[in-house]
């Protein structure tokens, strides 16, 4: 890239530092961090009481930025969440049948009642678009994948997005949208937060309270599985563990919530927030693969 094109990244930026929130820089061409792996942590400088994640290390500070972006043409990653806001990503289908994610949310908010306001907007270079919005006063919403639509994710806490300006071999970031940022409806804040099931009793079924001594050692030996588990497998490894709580799931003798949050607290401990929307989605849909085959639950053992 061109010094041109350095100075116009690090304008963008400053510019969404401007706004208030937080920036970091991502390799050129790319929406990774410039930072390293837990696994390769120096346990020095910023990691000297830990190892320390891009979210906690992104800036304001326009000297900082300055002198980062004078390096060389870092993309710009941005993180909703500590800024008071939320990113609405909708994506572009895989194939041209069905809906894309912006006419996925239009139809949901006239299902609700919307209002979807006008906001800040940016496309990105596959055609889709990011509809900016300030979190209520209150709400602290994480980031979801395919959860308000098998089109639509969202980025808020424990995620990044990335800023109009950065740039990709097939395209750019482009602001689309100046209008300053709209409130996150309601009803929005209803369909991205993770409800617990209710349970429904019947003849031989009983709501799910606290989990007994066997499902509770199985949830406690899933999720320890995943917190050990090194760089290489941890895909496979959630999968499976997802998969096998969701079938406890799916027998009522485990809460959805409980598991889906301790699944999340163990993938947290990996401390990869590159990949947490993506391990998140895969938590929900190995959870609700082994919801549909429950485990048959005998006496104690299962």
């Amino acid at each position: 890239m061109t010094d041109t094109q350095r100075a116009a990244l690090m304008r963008a930026a400053l510019e969404m530092a401007g706004r208030g929130i937080p920036v970091f820089p991502l390799w050129p061409g790319t929406k990774i961090a410039a930072w390293h792996r837990p696994d390769r942590c120096p346990a020095t400088g910023a990691c000297a009481d830990g190892h320390a994640m891009p979210e906690d290390l992104a800036t304001l500070d326009p000297d900082r930025i300055r002198w980062r972006w004078a390096d060389r043409p870092w993309n710009v990653g941005v993180f909703p969440g500590p800024a008071g806001r939320i990113v609405v990503d909708c994506d572009q289908p895989k194939t041209g049948d069905d809906p894309d994610g912006w006419q996925q949310l239009q139809a949901l908010a006239a299902d609700l009642g919307g209002p979807l306001p006008d906001t800040w907007t940016v496309t990105t270079p596959s055609g889709g678009r990011h509809c900016w919005f300030r979190v209520p006063p209150g709400c602290r919403l994480r980031g979801t994948v395919k959860h308000i639509a098998s089109h639509v994710d969202t980025r808020c806490w424990g995620t990044y997005a990335l800023a109009p300006g950065s740039v990709f071999e097939g395209g750019a970031y482009e602001l689309l949208d100046d209008t300053d940022e709209a409130e996150f409806p309601g009803w929005l804040v209803q369909a991205n937060v993770e409800h617990a099931t209710t349970a429904i009793s019947g003849r031989g079924e009983k709501p799910v309270k606290a989990p007994d001594a066997y499902v509770a050692a199985a949830l406690r030996s899933e999720t320890d599985r995943v917190r050990r588990e090194p760089p290489g497998r941890r895909n496979k490894v959630l999968s499976t563990a997802a998969y096998a709580l969701g079938q406890l799931v799916g027998a009522h003798v485990l809460d959805e919530h409980l598991a889906r949050t301790e699944l999340q607290a163990a993938v947290a401990a990996w401390r990869t927030p590159e990949s947490l929307v993506k391990d998140h989605g895969v938590i929900d849909t190995s959870l609700r693969a082994g919801g549909r085959n429950p485990r048959r639950i005998t006496g104690k053992a299962a």
